[in-house]
């Protein structure tokens, strides 16, 4: 369930996820699960086959600036507020932390758009067991022409646990044509 609203340059959203709880239930064979794990992976094998996921509350607020002639910028900031206890994020209380992300996108006439962000920001214990913030950045291009857009992400910059970062693609049409021209829209 989500909501947006614009006023002049501004823009504001909320969105709901999972506002009812999500409950998921499976099982697995406890055997194969021992060979997997002892031979393949380092997860933890589970002991419950009930997941219940509670509601998450997003809000976000953003401003189109224009700078000079056809360049724009729009920072951004947007929270994500949890419900199930306290988390390893920025604001943490029980039962409500809140997870920000701040971003800033960069466009010329409404054409090509390059973007950068922070988000995941979490407490993490260094070799030495010091604790010290880790932040997640991303960054991004975008190209829109006529009613598609493709966009190009690259994210987990630096997360060498997970992976170097990872690729992200996305193509996107819009059924209401924009005019790359008229870059204050």
């Amino acid at each position: 369930l989500g909501a947006q609203y614009e006023y002049k340059t501004w823009k504001f959203g909320v969105m709901g996820r999972d506002i009812t709880s999500t409950f998921n239930a499976w099982s697995f064979n406890q055997d194969q699960m021992q060979k997997i794990h002892a031979a393949d992976t380092l997860n933890i094998i589970p002991s419950n086959s009930l997941e219940v996921t509670l509601p998450k509350i997003i809000l976000g607020v953003g401003k189109k600036i224009n700078i000079y002639h056809k360049f724009t910028a729009y920072p951004e900031i947007d929270f994500d507020i949890t419900t199930d206890g306290m988390r390893n994020v920025l604001i943490k209380s029980d039962p409500f932390s809140i997870d920000p992300h701040a971003g800033l996108e960069l466009a010329y006439s409404n054409f090509i758009f390059l973007r950068g962000g922070v988000c995941n920001i979490q407490d993490i214990r260094d070799y030495n067991g010091k604790k010290i913030k880790k932040v997640q950045p991303s960054i991004g291009i975008g190209f829109r022409i006529n009613r598609f857009t493709i966009d190009y992400a690259m994210t987990d910059i630096g997360d060498q646990s997970v992976a170097r970062y990872s690729n992200v693609f996305s193509l996107r049409f819009d059924f209401v044509k924009h005019d790359n021209k008229n870059y204050e829209k």
